[in-house]
């Protein structure tokens, strides 16, 4: 098939899709740069950001984009991830379905866009317990919950019972917690092209007053050991690395390692918790990898200790990129020894 051929249809699908969005007023915008919907503030500009705020709304734009097979990525609160520098021409769907409901005496059913933050104001409103441990942590339960987010002790994979997605092939399924093969930090929405609608949660009632006090115990460990979500950040950083089958915080090693508080380039490793790595307002992607190598490097050198990467990088092309060229160079290294 010819390039123009090629050309053709891919302006076709996307003339059909920027039909439906405007036939249905659901907000989007051509060519416009992402790094805005980012926490980091890092990111060139991208084809299509689709922004959507009910759940009908991302069935069916879900659907249309898997029966088109056009290239797309969907996001939540916009942290854990960071896109390239250039320009990337894919649909991004930035999902912020607001909807949170009592599904029995035991479950919830979340929109994956509702904020974690969210999540935690209407438990407490509503008396409900068993989530405490997302309090502060950033972004989406969606989010949250394709990376098996975790803090406290507790991981989402420790309270999701099951959830309503849109495989690769367009079908509509209820999927048990088994199908995410959670792992640490890991499932196989975190890569994938799966599309999660709802969250299904396991829950208890309780006391109000007591809820609310764990909550703001949480924030306040928070407050005081992470630096303020003011900042551009994406979260922790890099995973914490299992050595003799224990995890250890990745931020304790990197200020063995003598980082904390350095400074690179347009960024900053927090003096407060090494494990974030702050932008500093002009920081690009090409910053974040060149920083990214050095720590790895350091770290390497000093502990002997192989990080990876807890933040997915965007490829222009819309892959999910996990592991950087400094951690296959560092394991390279290891393997020898």
């Amino acid at each position: 098939m010819s390039d123009r051929c090629v050309d053709s249809k891919k302006t076709a699908r996307m003339n059909s899709i920027l039909h439906y969005l405007k036939k249905n007023k659901i907000i989007h915008y051509h060519n416009e740069e992402i790094k805005p919907y980012i926490t980091m503030k890092i990111g060139g500009r991208v084809k299509l950001i689709v922004i959507i705020k009910r759940n009908e709304d991302l069935k069916a734009l879900g659907l249309k984009i898997l029966e088109r097979d056009s290239p797309y990525i969907l996001i939540g609160g916009g942290s854990n991830v960071i896109f390239s520098d250039e320009y990337s021409p894919i649909i991004v769907i930035i999902n912020r379905t607001p909807d949170i409901k009592q599904y029995d005496n035991h479950t919830i059913q979340v929109n994956s866009g509702v904020t974690n933050q969210s999540l935690m104001n209407w438990c407490i409103k509503n008396n409900i317990s068993g989530l405490e441990f997302l309090a502060g942590i950033p972004g989406s339960i969606g989010g949250a919950a394709a990376v098996n987010a975790g803090a406290f002790g507790k991981s989402v994979s420790d309270i999701l019972k099951y959830a309503e997605i849109i495989d690769e092939k367009g079908h509509i399924q209820q999927v048990p917690n088994l199908f995410f093969q959670y792992g640490y930090r890991y499932s196989i929405f975190k890569t994938g092209k799966k599309i999660l609608l709802n969250i299904f949660l396991n829950c208890r009632q309780s006391n109000r007053s007591q809820i609310l006090t764990r909550v703001n115990t949480n924030l306040k460990y928070r407050k005081e050991n992470h630096p303020s979500y003011s900042h551009f950040t994406a979260g922790c950083f890099f995973k914490n690395p299992l050595i003799n089958n224990q995890r250890i915080s990745a931020g304790k090693i990197m200020e063995r390692s003598h980082l904390k508080g350095k400074h690179f380039y347009n960024l900053w490793i927090s003096d407060k918790h090494a494990n974030f790595i702050i932008n500093k307002g002009k920081a690009g992607f090409h910053d974040l990898c060149n920083m990214e190598k050095e720590i790895c490097e350091a770290v390497f050198q000093k502990n002997n200790v192989l990080l990876e990467r807890e933040v997915i990088y965007i490829s222009p092309d819309g892959k999910k990129i996990r592991m950087g060229i400094c951690q296959i160079n560092c394991f390279f290294k290891l393997s020898k020894k």
